[in-house]
């Protein structure tokens, strides 16, 4: 499976709080997971990684090299002068695509000017957290070559290594999930509240697990009905929480 990297600069892990005209309401964590969604789609394993200092995303960006096939990176305000952030680009040999949630060409002038882009694949700019799907989607239809061997697939000789590796994608598959149930959850519990009705309902939670059963193998049912039943206790807590926040 390839591998791409999302790589996030300064003041990137304060999104939802910073000029939300320019960079959007969302938070660094909305922006990985479509990512990681996006990935899923795409049919790549996707590593999310944010740092504010310009050594670690350098010392990051060398230790790409063998085990990532491509990376998106908005480097923040280290596009506009980081020379060890260029040099480390072209020194890895790895197709880079250059991203920025604003239109950095329709702000202030000392915005518009990216020392990087010259040693990028290309540079996507003001399409917002789209602009890193499509910079994933370019990588993958343009940059990453269809038939050449995974950059990961060499560190992998242990075959309990390379299950883990599976489970590792999977768990992040899995609490993307997660959480867009839990929106669901406390959205359905704002209605509860203000319909004021209950918020157990038995014959939906015995459909669910009867829905469970039948959607896995004999060997996982059990074991997949404790797991949805733990699931929708968190549930019922959270509407619980809620009501009574309300």
């Amino acid at each position: 499976m390839k591998t791409i990297m999302i790589m996030n600069g300064p003041n990137l892990s304060m999104l939802g709080k910073r000029d939300p005209k320019h960079y959007g309401s969302g938070t660094l964590q909305d922006l990985e997971n479509a990512c990681i969604n996006k990935g899923i789609e795409l049919g790549v394993k996707v590593v999310c990684f944010q740092s504010e200092s310009e050594s670690v995303l350098v010392r990051k960006l060398h230790s790409c090299m063998g085990t990532i096939d491509g990376v998106v990176l908005n480097a923040g305000a280290y596009t506009h002068y980081s020379i060890a952030i260029r040099d480390a680009i072209e020194l890895i040999n790895i197709p880079v695509m250059e991203v920025h949630l604003s239109d950095i060409h329709n702000r202030e002038e000392f915005r518009s000017h990216s020392v990087i882009e010259a040693v990028c694949a290309e540079q996507i700019s003001g399409m917002g957290v789209d602009g890193y799907l499509l910079a994933m989607e370019k990588l993958v239809d343009k940059y990453i070559p269809e038939n050449a061997p995974s950059a990961s697939a060499e560190e992998v000789e242990d075959p309990i290594a390379e299950e883990r590796d599976a489970i590792d994608v999977l768990d992040a598959e899995l609490l993307v999930l997660f959480q867009r149930r839990m929106k669901h959850v406390d959205r359905i519990a704002k209605l509860k509240a203000q319909r004021n009705t209950a918020t157990f309902v038995p014959g939906r939670e015995a459909q669910i697990l009867a829905t469970t059963e039948s959607s896995v193998e004999p060997a996982y049912a059990e074991y997949a009905k404790e797991w949805m039943k733990e699931t929708m206790r968190l549930a019922r807590e959270r509407q619980e929480e809620i009501r009574n926040d309300l």
